[in-house]
Order: structure tokens, then C-alpha cells, then sequence
């Protein structure tokens, strides 16, 4: 209690947690102390641009919502940053390039973009969270669970996957693809790359370059 009133604390422990409750933390010890370093996330890396950017302002979203009402929810500034250099990380390892040239490719006015199609054909663009961390007045009125609904990866059509030309097994683009579907993902052993991958992305079908194809024993099956 604080002045004999609930207190609500953002503490290390529950950043952390959560942080590696997302996968997007590498926890090293040096002279004893602990050491927090960005981790890509490679199990987003066959999702398009705007699905990892959502991705992660959802979930910075998420904690901020719960937490917007507690004294030092500034700490968030903190959360942020790990969650931000993660994402860099994971555009990097798409693009098999480095953070730097991926902020530079896509900073405008030193903000994070990302430029996509609109159904009718207009561009729009998503930035990333860059809306602070202002403490909110309490409402005492209605205490509701502020924290957001889990998030869920979006299901592109099979047009636009194929259209794409890209493999979502290697990442090779202009590529002639083949759609293999399974009935049920529960019959998956969770051994092979392609098996992970559907079971990660929660879908039925997956897209696979012909060398892809052939590499797996999905080409004997079919």
C-alpha cells in the first residue's frame, strides 16, 4: 500500500518475465550482474513486415494498458527498447542483413515504418509504438482487466501467399511454389522445419520452393 491506497508497481521482475515470456530477451552475467540483450525472434521471419510490426506494438501496447495507471509506468521506456532493438533484429535475420541497415532502410523522421497495400491499392504505412508512457488517472468507477487479448497471427489468403513468389520455409523469392496441406496440425511431430513452421503460423498449408519441396519427404507424400 501507498498512503494506505493500492499501488500499482512496474518492477524489473514482471518486464523480464515477460520479456522472456516473448522471446526477445538474451540474459548474460558479467561480475555478477545481469546484462538484458535484444533477441531476434526467427519464428516471425517468414510473416510479412506489417505482421511483426503489429506484433510487437501489440504487445507493448498490452503491458502499457495494464500498467498505465502505476506510478512509475515510465519504467516502460525500458520494455520498449528491448522490444524495439528485437524487432530490428528480426527484420535483420529476414533480410539476412544488419540492424543498422535495416533502420536506416526503414526510419522515417526517426520513426520505424512500414509501407503496405490498402485493399483498393493505396499505400498506407504503420509506425512503430511511439506514443510515450503518460501515467493515467485511475477509474474507480469501473476496475476492468486492461490487458489486451492475446495476439494472433492474421491469415493471409493463398492468392497473396503465392503471389508473393516467396518460399516460407527458406525465404527464396521469385520462385515457382508448391501448396502442400495437411488435415489436421495436431498430426504434426513437431521434428521437421516445414512441420514447426505450420504449426508456428497455425496454418493448414504452407508454400514451398521446389528445392524446398524436394528436400523434405513432403515431395514423397505427395
Amino acid at each position: 500500500a501507498f498512503n494506505k491506497k493500492v499501488y500499482l508497481k512496474l518492477t524489473t521482475d514482471v518486464m523480464k518475465k515477460k520479456l522472456l515470456e516473448y522471446g526477445v530477451l538474451e540474459i548474460k552475467t558479467h561480475n555478477g550482474k545481469e546484462q538484458w540483450k535484444p533477441k531476434a525472434r526467427v519464428q516471425l521471419i517468414n510473416n510479412d513486415d506489417l505482421e511483426i510490426l503489429d506484433r510487437y506494438n501489440s504487445e507493448i501496447r498490452g503491458l502499457y494498458n495494464y500498467y498505465s495507471i502505476a506510478n512509475n509506468c515510465s519504467e516502460m521506456h525500458s520494455f520498449k527498447y528491448i522490444m524495439e532493438y528485437s524487432m530490428y533484429k528480426t527484420f535483420a535475420c529476414k533480410y539476412r542483413t544488419s540492424v543498422v541497415k535495416i533502420a536506416r532502410k526503414y526510419k522515417r523522421n526517426k520513426v520505424f515504418t512500414v509501407h503496405f497495400k490498402r485493399k483498393k491499392g493505396e499505400i498506407g504505412i504503420r509506425v512503430f509504438y511511439n506514443e510515450g508512457f503518460k501515467r493515467k488517472n485511475p477509474n474507480y468507477q469501473s476496475w476492468v482487466d486492461n490487458l489486451s487479448t492475446p495476439y494472433s497471427i492474421s491469415t493471409t489468403s493463398l492468392t497473396d501467399r503465392l503471389k508473393a513468389e516467396r518460399c516460407e520455409l527458406c525465404g527464396a523469392k521469385d520462385k515457382k511454389l508448391h501448396m502442400h496441406h495437411v488435415r489436421k496440425l495436431k498430426g504434426l511431430d513437431k521434428k521437421k522445419p516445414w512441420e514447426r513452421h505450420m504449426i508456428a503460423r497455425r496454418r493448414k498449408t504452407i508454400a514451398l520452393c521446389v528445392s524446398c519441396h524436394k528436400l523434405t519427404d513432403i515431395g514423397k507424400k505427395d
